[in-house]
């Protein structure tokens, strides 16, 4: 089967690094000239003015450098550093242009940056550990160039087209109050894909291949009690914040309090809830991943709705929507990555509990940095903020947390092996393709 044009495209950009790099860095000053130059901004203090979204590289940069360089890597914060800004400098201009149009408020761009550099990260640790993984398996460094664009830019392909198309949808049907956040992480979310699919591949070739892990820093196996002790306490909780979060949509807790449902889009949310689960039907052809995608998908926006009642009152009116859309941008990139990592090990033909334990494994590294680097975005955001603006942003923190751990890494994989390899696609290779 031929690569789409989405891998070619990735693999040009690992065989020419220089000329992408340089492409982008123009692109970026370039889009960055109407703003310099007195353009529409979406606000003072706003994190498109580049003299405040400076400040953030460092907090970026740092924390994943720490976690995947072994021993410390400068070339690997810069590199780091060089995409997460490529892409929120680009982010921001793209937001400047289109915040008059759309009537774009200063939170919807700050929540919409915060979210493509949550996305950024995504991208590249997942592109990062592949690439550990095809240097670990003998490659040499032009041939892990070519795996990593060919497997994390299908990736980012499926989970950014998946994204775009729901928020497309949102955006249309919703109410003329969301159209604008919706637009905003739609910008985004097409920005960040554009990188990872040709910047990312181009910075990971020009960059020296990472070494393996140290069997340290590697995660062991757990004792066997560990395990179903972890999941009932994480279901239960996970099942007792839903409900709270579904009681608080449907009908108020409290003589002074007011459904959420009535700060709720409903059919946006809907909306977005059904465009994913069928844009995951068509990307993956297994009617149980998307069944699972769905149902998993709406418990999280309960259980993060419930948190959000927990830790901020009095609630303000657009907090509920905010936090649907940060939340399942950055699970739906997570998501893809994971079903692909328990796509590949279940194809290989291990078993269902060894499909689980391999992939979780496999897919930690890349993730918990992610979350990492997610959990202080949003808690820098909330400390140098007041008011409602950081009661939010730290229960956000929280709900991204019990999301990752729990509805991601604990219930996901379960119901996604449930059929074994029969019901997963299997495309037709030809031999010179990429594995």
């Amino acid at each position: 089967m031929k690569p789409s044009l989405a891998v070619r495209t990735s693999c040009w950009c690992a065989e020419h690094p220089s000329a992408v790099i340089a492409l982008w860095l123009v692109f970026v000053a370039v889009a960055e000239l109407p703003g310099l130059a007195g353009g529409p901004r979406l606000g003072g203090g706003s994190l498109s003015d580049p003299d405040v979204a400076a400040n953030w590289w460092p907090v970026i940069a740092a924390p994943i450098a720490i976690l995947m360089s072994a021993p410390f890597s400068r070339l690997l914060l810069l590199v780091s550093a060089l995409f997460i800004s490529v892409v929120t400098a680009t982010s921001a201009a793209m937001l400047d242009a289109v915040s008059e149009s759309a009537s774009m408020t200063p939170l919807a761009g700050n929540a919409a940056l915060l979210v493509v550099i949550t996305v950024a990260a995504q991208h590249m640790l997942f592109a990062l550990c592949r690439s550990r993984e095809a240097v670990a398996s003998g490659n040499d460094a032009s041939r892990a160039a070519r795996i990593v664009a060919s497997t994390a830019g299908n990736a980012a392909l499926v989970s950014g087209g998946a994204l775009a198309v729901s928020l497309t949808a949102v955006a249309v049907v919703g109410t003329a109050g969301l159209a604008p956040l919706a637009t905003a992480v739609l910008v985004v979310v097409l920005v960040a894909t554009a990188a990872s699919l040709s910047l990312l591949p181009a910075l990971n070739a020009a960059a020296r291949p990472l070494p393996p892990l140290p069997p340290a820093l590697q995660v062991s196996h757990l004792p066997r009690f560990v395990r179903p002790t972890a999941i009932a306490a994480g279901v239960l909780t996970l099942g007792t914040v839903a409900v709270y979060g579904a009681v608080r949509v449907f009908a108020p807790a409290c003589a002074g309090c007011r459904p959420l449902a009535a700060d709720l889009d409903v059919c946006g949310v809907t909306t977005m809830l059904v465009v994913l689960g069928l844009a995951t039907l068509v990307a993956y052809r297994r009617p149980v991943v998307a069944l699972a995608t769905f149902l998993l998908n709406g418990v999280a926006v309960f259980a993060g709705l419930g948190v959000l009642a927990l830790l901020v009152d009095p609630m303000p009116a657009w907090a509920p929507m905010v936090l649907v859309v940060a939340l399942l941008v950055p699970a739906n990139h997570l998501q893809v990555y994971l079903l692909h990592r328990l796509r590949s090990e279940t194809l290989a033909g291990m078993s269902r509990r060894n499909t689980i334990a391999h992939a979780c494994r496999r897919a930690w590294s890349a993730s918990g940095g992610a979350l990492l680097v997610t959990v202080v975005m949003w808690l820098v955001w909330g400390l140098t903020e007041h008011g409602d603006v950081r009661e939010f942003a730290l229960a956000t923190a929280v709900v991204l947390v019990v999301d990752t751990t729990i509805v991601r890494f604990l219930l996901l994989p379960r119901l996604a092996v449930l059929g074994g390899r029969t019901s997963w696609w299997r495309p037709v290779r030809r031999s010179e393709d990429v594995p």
